[in-house]
């Protein structure tokens, strides 16, 4: 591509930045090769269409590149954020130090310390303390209804109604306002039940939870039924009441577990609304779905979630798998040795069983070399209704590619295959087989994973073992999982950190007793620890 061609996509690239169309940018920038620009100013525009369009890693790959010939302060301000953004915490502090040198006075490092310190869930008394000193500075109509909400969480309601009133009247209108009017409301019971609930209603539209036409349009229908339901509730307790009143005149008391449970359900309420504001998109579609489908995904693909670009194709191949067209499902799986890619292959058999797409949760898992070996067809009725992973799918011949693409074909929606390998390899093989490319829309990469990602697995194997990890040992873990990434090969992380991990969990449980009745106490020590990898 000729350097004017550049130019003028380049600055096509910039109008469509500056009109807020991020999407027509991002389709511009993927027309551009990215490694023969030298600009540090286009670079920098690019990485900004990267992160837009929550493009997270290749805006990090630019703007490394940048800072490592230009130290300016937007760069730095960027990898701050991109950092946050992929929940690389680590790499966040070491950013938002470098950032204070150089720009001291700059309160975004206030906002900055709060996310980091969010992200490591850090007593709210801590976040409150950041979030005052932030609006000592300056008073933001968003940081202050932040502050206003850690209240709420915190349980501190007169501290959280004080909040809500000066933000009401410092501001006066504005999407922050109304959701401080919505939060004051319910403590200072200013409405009533039916008020307080219209408020939900129209501020789940101020936070745009529903992003389509067809979902308003399923709200609308479900808000009606809730009034259907709470109408219902009162003809219902009326009638009951009459009885009541003839039998022995007890209708005030059942006025009165009638309006505990209205509050409760409005308590409710606003806790789950106020939690989806914490949640980003791919968060809200997991929401979703759990709704939806009645399983929960984040306890399914709780090993992953915590990565944020892993999240983000993950959430989007669980969308393809459940559209309506999706007969048979095809997913590719890359990443290094040891990355993980069986555990997510087994995570993917169990969400296709319970979401009915596979009768079982069963998983096949095959060598390429021994596959080209065997009569695939000949396993037809033993492989019906389980996810086949193809290890080193790269390997298979053409003829073995055939019998697959048959085998599906005579399994219509009783099979799911799972293709193993790392990207270079893949790419030759669709190279030589388009056809698969057609078929492996599914496609989720496993990136080479950070030492906060790996603290991150730790505290999934936790959770999933209903553990939890007491305070004082949060230091000693991540010295351990700092060791383990310093002094073993990447391939090797997490089977040591499972190790690691299945090693405290056993000391804990020798600690307090294997017949503990209350499962959900049971938590990791200090002491606990004491077992090398």
């Amino acid at each position: 591509m000729g350097s004017y061609e550049n130019i003028v996509k380049i600055e096509e690239m910039r109008r469509k930045l500056e009109e807020k169309d991020f999407l027509t940018a991002q389709k511009v920038l993927d027309t551009i090769e990215v490694n023969k620009i030298k600009n540090m100013s286009d670079l920098s525009l690019m990485a900004e269409v990267y992160m837009e369009n929550e493009r997270y890693e290749e805006a990090e790959e630019l703007l490394l590149k940048i800072y490592g010939k230009v130290k300016t302060r937007k760069t730095l301000y960027q990898l701050i954020q991109v950092s946050i953004k992929r929940n690389n915490i680590l790499e966040a502090e070491r950013y938002l130090s470098e950032y204070q040198i150089i720009a001291p006075k700059d309160i975004s490092k206030y906002i900055f310390r709060y996310k980091i310190d969010k992200a490591k869930e850090e007593p709210y008394v801590k976040l409150i303390e950041i979030l005052k000193t932030l609006k000592s500075y300056e008073y933001m109509e968003q940081w202050a209804y932040e502050l206003a909400k850690v209240y709420h969480k915190a349980g501190m309601p007169e501290k959280c109604v004080d909040e809500c009133s000066e933000l009401i009247l410092w501001f006066g209108e504005g999407p922050y306002v109304e959701k401080a009017k919505m939060l004051r409301t319910y403590y200072s019971g200013e409405t009533g039940r039916e008020e307080i609930m219209e408020e939900l209603r129209l501020k789940k539209e101020i936070v745009n939870i529903l992003t389509t036409e067809e979902e308003e349009e399923s709200d609308e229908i479900e808000d009606n039924s809730l009034r259907e339901a709470f109408l219902e509730e009162d003809i219902e307790y009326k009638l009951s009441s009459q009885e009541a009143l003839e039998e022995d005149g007890r209708d005030e008391l059942m006025e009165q577990t009638d309006s505990e449970v209205a509050e409760q359900e409005v308590e409710d309420t606003i806790y789950q609304l106020l939690q989806e504001e914490d949640m980003d998109e791919d968060d809200k579609e997991l929401s979703r779905m759990s709704e939806e489908l009645g399983i929960n995904p984040e306890k399914i693909f709780g090993n992953f979630l915590h990565v944020q670009s892993i999240k983000k194709q993950l959430v989007r191949s669980l969308e393809q798998i459940m559209e309506e067209s999706t007969k048979n499902v095809y997913i590719l799986i890359t990443g290094t040795v040891g990355s993980g890619k069986t555990t997510l292959a087994k995570d993917i058999a169990v969400f296709l069983n319970k979401t009915g797409k596979l009768k079982t949760s069963k998983l096949a898992k095959i060598h390429a070399d021994k596959l080209n070996l065997m009569d695939i067809m000949a396993k037809k009725e033993r492989l019906k209704n389980y996810c086949l992973v193809v290890e080193n799918a790269s390997e298979l011949n053409r003829n073995t590619i055939e019998g697959l693409l048959e085998l599906s074909n005579e399994l219509q929606g009783e099979i799911a295959i799972v293709f193993e390998d790392n990207k270079i390899n893949l790419n030759k093989l669709f190279r030589e087989c388009p056809k698969l490319m057609d078929l492996f829309k599914n496609r989720i990469h496993l990136p080479q994973y950070t030492q906060e990602d790996l603290m991150g697995f730790a505290y999934a194997c936790l959770r999933q073992q209903d553990y939890c990890l007491e305070i004082k040992a949060e230091g000693i873990l991540q010295n351990n999982i700092a060791r383990i990434a310093k002094q073993s090969e990447p391939h090797r992380h997490l089977e040591q950190i499972y190790n690691l991990m299945q090693s405290a969990m056993n000391a804990a449980d020798i600690r307090t007793g294997l017949q503990s009745s209350d499962m959900g106490s049971r938590s990791v020590h200090l002491e606990d620890f004491i077992i090398e990898p």
